[in-house]
């Protein structure tokens, strides 16, 4: 009897195999469900950038307790969040879903052309830990917007789950380590 050996799989391939199939289950569920798609938008428009910056100037002309300290964090935060979210994204390289899983469609037009990791996901986490930090506590509502926006972010085929998992820890870490710098946590 003849025994056909296959070669072990790589970590990084299987992770990817893992990525691509949740991604296509999750696409496949939502694909003929447009009112979650077009919502799905909306959260995902949120993530896009002036929200972060119109909130940081109604925070500081509001002149809430703690405005200095959350404005300058971010800033902090968001000089070094961007930077480090670019470089690994033109370094990694990674295709977007619909270029390696067949029958994914993108349902955006992302702004840039690599996946990994999610800068949706990054900077509203990022933002997220700020302000859940300085100003709303541990029960962060603002976290699940965030995690709406990841979430978003596959339900519309632009990324992976490890895109968005990645994002997530990026964003959050970078805000932490902007608070520790300037003494603001």
């Amino acid at each position: 009897m003849l025994a056909i050996q296959t070669a072990p799989m790589s970590p990084l391939a299987r992770l990817h195999q893992w990525d691509a199939l949740i991604l296509n289950r999750v696409f496949q569920g939502v694909r003929s469900r447009q009112r979650l798609t077009q919502l799905m938008a909306g959260v995902s428009r949120t993530g896009d950038g002036p929200l972060y910056a119109v909130t940081a100037m109604a925070v500081w002309l509001a002149e809430i307790p703690g405005a200095e300290a959350f404005c300058l964090t971010l800033l902090l935060a968001f000089t070094i969040e961007r930077p480090v979210y670019f470089l690994l994204k033109n370094s990694c390289k990674r295709n977007r879903p619909e270029k390696v899983v067949p029958g994914v469609i993108a349902v955006v037009v992302p702004a840039d052309q690599f996946s990994f990791p999610s800068g949706h996901t990054s900077a509203a986490f990022c933002f997220a830990t700020i302000a859940g930090i300085l100003f709303v506590g541990s029960l962060n509502p603002i976290f699940m917007w965030a995690a709406a926006i990841g979430l978003s972010r596959i339900v519309l085929a632009v990324h992976f789950p490890c895109d968005i998992l990645a994002g997530a820890m990026i964003g959050s870490a970078i805000a932490l380590l902007s608070g520790q710098v300037l003494g603001t946590f």
